[in-house]
C-alpha cells in the first residue's frame, strides 16, 4: 500500500470514528433522558429513509449544504477561512428575488437574470473580504462572520419594509412568480429540478483541483511565500477564491428560494452556513469526502426532526452530535499542526537522555 493510499484511508477511518463516538456521547444523553438509544437511531434512520417521500427530503437538505460545502471548501484549500457562507446564501437569495419581483422584463429573461444576479451578489459579498484580505490584511474570519450580521440584518430590514409582502403581516415577501419555481420532479415531493444544478457542481468539484486554477489555489493554501516564489499572482488568486466561494453559496440561495421558499424571509438560510463548514472540514476538503458527510448531516437534519416527532427524544441532541464533530473536528487540526513539534520534542527529549548515560 502506497504511501498516498494509506493517508486517503486513515483519513476515512479518522472520520468514521469520530462519527461513531459523537453518536455513542449522543445515545448515552438519549439514554439519560429516559429513553432508548437503539429506538431514537431507528426512529432516525426511518425518518430520513423509511419512504420516498422521506428520501426526496434528504436531498432537499442535500443540495444547499454540499453546495455551500463545496464553496467553503474551496477558500479553505487557500487557507481562507470563509466563514460567512450564510451571508453570501442571503445575498444571493435577496438579488434573485428583488429580480422576480420587480425587473419587469419577460418571464425568460428574469430567469436567467434572477440567476446571474444571485451568483453576483454571493460571489462579490465574498469578494468584499477577499478585498480587504489583500489589501490590509484584514483577517477574513473575522469579516466573514461580520458580513453575515450586516447581511441577515439586511434581510431583516427588508422583509420588515420594502420587499414585505403586502398581504401579510409576517417577516417575509411577496411569492416568486409561478412561472419562476422549480419544477417538482416527483408529483408533491419537495424535491426539484435544482438537483440538476448540484449533479453539475459535483462533476465540476471532482475535477476543479486538476484544472490550473485549482492548483493555483492549493499552491496559496501551501504559503503565499511559496505561491509568490512560484510566480503565481498571489492577491489575485486570493480574490478569485473568494468569489468562487461566494459564488456557489448564492447558488445555493437562488436554488432555495427558487425551489422550496418561492420568496425571503427571516431565517432563509436555516443554520446552513455553520452546517457547510463543519462538512467541509469532516470530508477533509476532499470533494468526495465532502459530499459523503454532507449526506451524513442531511440525514441527520432530516431524521433528527422526525425523532422529535416520534419519539420523546428532543431534536437538542442532534445539535449535541453536531457540536461533538465539531470539537472533533477542531482537535484533529489542532493534532495533526502540533504533532510534529510534539514528536521533535520527545526525540530532543530522548537524545538528552541518552547523552547524558
Amino acid at each position: 500500500m502506497n504511501k498516498r493510499l494509506r493517508s486517503a484511508v486513515g483519513q476515512v477511518c479518522g472520520t468514521i470514528l469520530m462519527l461513531i463516538v459523537a453518536l455513542a456521547v449522543g445515545a448515552v444523553l438519549v439514554a439519560i433522558s429516559g429513553n432508548s438509544p437503539a429506538e431514537a437511531y431507528l426512529t432516525m434512520l426511518n425518518g430520513a429513509f423509511g419512504s420516498p417521500q422521506k428520501i426526496s427530503e434528504v436531498f432537499v437538505k442535500l443540495i444547499p449544504i454540499l453546495l455551500m460545502a463545496f464553496g467553503t471548501s474551496v477558500a479553505f484549500r487557500a487557507k481562507l477561512w470563509n466563514i460567512g457562507a450564510s451571508g453570501q446564501f442571503i445575498m444571493g437569495s435577496v438579488a434573485a428575488t428583488a429580480v422576480a419581483l420587480y425587473v419587469q422584463v419577460p418571464i425568460a429573461l428574469r430567469v436567467p437574470l434572477s440567476f446571474a444576479a444571485a451568483l453576483v451578489a454571493g460571489a462579490l459579498w465574498a469578494g468584499i473580504a477577499g478585498l480587504l484580505k489583500v489589501k490590509f490584511n484584514a483577517n477574513e474570519v473575522i469579516t466573514t462572520l461580520m458580513l453575515n450580521y450586516i447581511a441577515t440584518y439586511f434581510l431583516l430590514y427588508l422583509v420588515n419594509g420594502p420587499m414585505q409582502d403586502p398581504s401579510s403581516d409576517l417577516s417575509q415577501s411577496a411569492l416568486v412568480p409561478e412561472e419562476m419555481k422549480l419544477t417538482r420532479l416527483f408529483g408533491t415531493y419537495r424535491l426539484h429540478s435544482g438537483i440538476f444544478l448540484l449533479l453539475i457542481v459535483v462533476v465540476i468539484m471532482l475535477f476543479f483541483w486538476r484544472t490550473s486554477l485549482g492548483y493555483r489555489i492549493d499552491l496559496v493554501g501551501q504559503g503565499r511565500k511559496v505561491a509568490t516564489y512560484a510566480g503565481l499572482p498571489v492577491d489575485r488568486t486570493i480574490i478569485i477564491t473568494m468569489l468562487i466561494s461566494g459564488l456557489l453559496s448564492g447558488l445555493a440561495g437562488w436554488i432555495e428560494t427558487f425551489g422550496i421558499q418561492y420568496r425571503i424571509l427571516d431565517g432563509i438560510e436555516a443554520n446552513y452556513g455553520d452546517i457547510s463548514n463543519i462538512i467541509a472540514l469532516l470530508g477533509e476538503l476532499n470533494p468526495v469526502g465532502i459530499i459523503a458527510s454532507a449526506l451524513f448531516f442531511a440525514v441527520l437534519l432530516v431524521g433528527g426532526a422526525s425523532m422529535q416527532r416520534m419519539t420523546d427524544v428532543p431534536y437538542s441532541v442532534v445539535d449535541v452530535v453536531q457540536g461533538l464533530i465539531i470539537i472533533f473536528v477542531v482537535a484533529k487540526v489542532i493534532f495533526k499542526f502540533r504533532r510534529p513539534s510534539w514528536f521533535r520534542r520527545a526525540g530532543a527529549r530522548k537524545e538528552a537522555a541518552k547523552n547524558a548515560q
